[in-house]
């Protein structure tokens, strides 16, 4: 395993660690619960030490990034970007990942639920006869993330570049600032090169960002019905079965891997079943435990975060269930009724 470059500032603030990808990551700093609401009422700081990053950079790699990724890369200006999704030839999430275009013939990524190692070995397969350079690390830089209300002026105050409007990305040199949702509160990833992340850590806090673990993240973004692959999901998972197509997909962008399986969904909304947020009693619910209508399984329930006054789960929920406003979840203590979530 990995160690976290900010382990030793995060153990002498209490952390307890966790392993992701590999990686070292903090998971809690107290109580999990009173970092999210830090986080909900100003700005939560949040290592993401297990992300990797990596670049394609070359006279071709517009073109051979649109052909991969389920994304428009080939419209993306210099200072934009978008999330996509890396699918296999059946259409089936293998990865996610953000595409910061960085230069007219650069676009840097951040890697989501892979490891940099995955992405080189994948993605260099493809480059043949193409002029593209592939690079990976999950070493150098570093991302980091501030989510919540308080994120853009934390970030001014620390001397960070905020993206201007209509703008996904600013940069400061080798420091990367792109808007990023992973919370439901709004907020930023930034990418910082290793030999700036203590001082750019410190500088955040000094502006009055609030240190939370990955276990308030997960608070958050699971309240905020957002899956995260390949927790909400598997190899073998579509993108509508996830709820990203419209943000993850541009159905007019030409050919790219998966697209016929994609766009065949799209239109005939062929899915069965489809990440949903469903709410139980206080305390109540165990990731795995299964979801019942009528009788029959409809689901289980891959995320769950617990609450004093509610529980709220993620479930992969079959087509069933989801005109349904209450089901059935068998847990330990039996089973319990809970509301299916309207969006």
């Amino acid at each position: 395993m990995s160690d976290c470059p900010l382990e030793p500032v995060h153990t002498e603030a209490g952390a307890v660690f966790t392993e992701m990808l590999g990686h070292s990551v903090p998971l809690r700093f107290g109580d999990p619960e009173t970092e999210a609401n830090r986080a909900r009422s100003g700005a939560g700081l949040v290592d993401l030490a297990h992300v990797g990053t990596a670049s394609l950079e070359g006279p071709d790699a517009r073109r051979f990034s649109n052909g991969m990724f389920t994304n428009n890369i080939r419209n993306l200006s210099v200072g934009s970007g978008n999330r996509s999704a890396m699918c296999d030839d059946r259409g089936r999430v293998q990865g996610l990942l953000d595409v910061h275009c960085t230069d007219t013939e650069r676009f840097d990524i951040v890697l989501e639920g892979v490891t940099a190692e995955w992405f080189e070995e994948r993605y260099g397969l493809y480059i043949v006869f193409d002029d593209v350079e592939l690079n990976v690390s999950d070493a150098d830089p570093r991302v980091i993330s501030l989510q919540g209300p308080s994120s853009e002026s934390v970030l001014r105050d620390a001397g960070f570049p905020v993206p201007a409007e209509g703008n996904l990305l600013a940069t400061d040199g080798p420091i990367r600032v792109a808007a990023k949702d992973r919370s439901g509160l709004g907020g930023y990833d930034i990418v910082v090169p290793l030999a700036q992340l203590l001082d750019r850590w410190n500088a955040l806090i000094a502006a009055g960002a609030a240190v939370i673990g990955f276990e308030a993240l997960e608070i958050l973004r699971i309240r905020a019905g957002r899956p995260r692959w390949p927790v909400d999901g598997s190899k073998s998972t579509l993108v509508h079965e996830l709820g990203i197509n419209e943000e993850v997909c541009n159905f007019n962008k030409g050919c790219y891997l998966g697209q016929e399986v994609i766009n065949r969904i799209d239109v005939k909304g062929l899915i069965q079943k489809r990440v949903t947020r469903v709410v139980l009693p206080p305390a109540k619910g165990s990731i795995g435990d299964t979801v019942h209508l009528d009788g029959k399984t409809v689901g289980t329930i891959s995320s769950l975060t617990r609450g004093t006054e509610d529980s709220v789960a993620l479930v992969f929920l079959r087509k069933a269930a989801w005109d349904a406003e209450h089901v059935a979840v068998e847990t330990a203590e039996g089973s319990v009724d809970a509301r299916v979530h309207r969006d």
